[in-house]
């Protein structure tokens, strides 16, 4: 690696250490109680994940094959993945298994927390050396991709008939593409929706959403089903639009706006289709307060309204039907977002699995990766937010979610969403975090909204030069 690239990676690491989007997701059916957690490697389990439970679905899955051959003697494999008490429980099961199946693969596993892993993983980097196969951002990626550090994949899946690209969205997997070639493959994958309060639309005599709505009558809607105050505040819509990573194709592109142009090189913000946008949500929260304030936010310290009852409609990923499922008291519903002027667009966003190019084992990493990442990981390791169609199906029924919510899923996935106009270039984190506050003082009544939005141009404009690093 050169001091050019080690550079990059030392800019991408400080720009996007703690980038991220705004899932939650939650991998497994059931939290594993607090305190240090001890994995048996010859029995991995847990209360959430029985060991017995685990065998069991091993066995009953067809496990797929690859023309990539086993190593003929033992090599060591590294896996690094961001991950919590639960999903390490079942990641270890799967290691246990795979081993069985493959005795010449050795797994050395490493974990840490989504807000150190890019900073722990790019240091390595930087010094020449990376896990044979590590978790992946969509935000990071082309980055890594830059600085010739990750491995295409296409030489392995065309050793692979198994793999079955076409299971797998093709739009959501631009993150993962470059001049062609494909470095990432996803761990999950799910587009964003329109979430509403089956009791608060009943209590207002009003009828649901479908896929009719456009955002006229979300706007319309939201003032509509707003009530109370205080702690029985009932807010027709959370949470307030912000500047994101997925801010054009939720609330913008719908209107022909957008944050960023395609390249991720120019502001486009404050052009009238999306600055009148912006003007219309600005307007929902400071002069109908049907949108939780800053302050209110603050004061429910991180709960999320609608997950709480108090919020008539939402705009969240898929990932979060597995919590709403557990909440009994919750009576809630699904439907694809609003139109717009300019069609309906939503985000398919999702993280991924990559190879190192520094691998020396890069044969057996594929294998590991093939294995995870098919049909049968997908459905062993529970994942709520599948990137492969395939197991919606069988993951929906065991986690509980509604068979009509997954089924829309995959209509939505296959019919438009996509990763357009989401940012995925070096300089996303920081242009968020410049623009963030800008938009929080017009919230406030600090700045009107034509100034706040220059000033976002203004000061966004010189960090987008970040990007040419990619």
């Amino acid at each position: 690696m050169n001091r050019r690239q080690m550079l990059a990676l030392a800019v991408a690491a400080a720009a996007l250490s703690a980038c991220g989007d705004s899932r939650q997701q939650k991998q497994a059916a059931a939290p594993v109680k607090s305190g240090a957690q001890v994995i048996d490697p010859n029995r991995p389990s847990s209360d959430a994940w029985p060991f017995e439970e685990a065998e069991q679905l091993n066995n009953s899955l067809t496990w797929p094959k690859t023309n990539v051959a086993d190593p003929a003697s033992k090599v060591v494999i590294t896996v690094a993945l961001t991950t919590d008490a639960v999903t390490e429980v079942r990641n270890a099961q799967f290691d246990f298994f795979f081993k069985k199946r493959h005795p010449n693969i050795e797994i050395k596993r490493e974990s840490a927390p989504f807000d150190q892993f890019l900073t722990k993983y790019m240091a390595q980097a930087a010094g020449g050396t990376l896990p044979d196969v590590l978790y992946n951002h969509y935000s990071w990626t082309q980055n890594l991709i830059a600085n010739k550090v990750l491995q295409s994949l296409d030489d392995y899946i065309a050793k692979t008939p198994e793999f079955d690209m076409d299971d797998i969205p093709q739009p959501g997997l631009a993150y993962f593409k470059r001049d062609g070639a494909l470095y990432g493959l996803p761990t999950d994958m799910a587009p964003k929706l329109l979430f509403y309060n089956k009791d608060l639309f009943d209590k207002a005599g009003l009828k649901y959403p479908d896929e009719s709505w456009t955002f006229d009558q979300v706007f319309e809607t939201a003032r509509k089903t707003t009530s109370g105050s205080g702690v029985d505040k009932v807010y027709g819509f959370t949470p307030m639009p912000k500047p994101a990573p997925d801010l054009s194709p939720v609330y913008l592109m719908p209107f022909g706006g957008r944050f960023l142009d395609e390249t991720e090189s120019k502001v486009l913000i404050t052009e009238p289709n999306a600055s009148q946008v912006m003007g219309r949500w600005l307007d929902l929260l400071v002069k109908d307060k049907a949108v939780p304030s800053l302050a209110e936010m603050q004061a429910l310290e991180k709960v999320d309204p609608f997950r709480a009852g108090h919020a008539a409609m939402t705009i969240n990923g898929a990932w979060i039907m597995l919590e709403l499922s557990k909440l009994k008291d919750l009576k809630w519903g699904v439907t694809e977002v609003p139109k717009g002027p300019e069609g309906r667009t939503t985000p398919a966003v999702g993280s991924a699995l990559v190879m190192a190019s520094s691998s020396q084992n890069k044969d057996a990493a594929w294998i590991y990766m093939h294995e995870y990442l098919s049909a049968s990981g997908y459905k062993f390791r529970r994942i709520a937010a599948p990137a492969r169609q395939s197991a919606w199906e069988d993951n929906a029924q065991a986690l509980g979610i509604p068979a009509d919510s997954a089924d829309l899923v995959k209509k939505v996935m296959a019919d438009y969403a996509s990763g357009d106009g989401v940012l995925r270039l070096p300089a996303n984190k920081k242009v968020v975090d410049t623009a963030l506050p800008i938009w929080e003082r017009a919230q406030l009544g600090k700045i009107n909204l034509a100034d706040a939005l220059k000033e976002i141009a203004d000061k966004v404009t010189p960090v987008l030069s970040e990007n040419k690093i990619a």
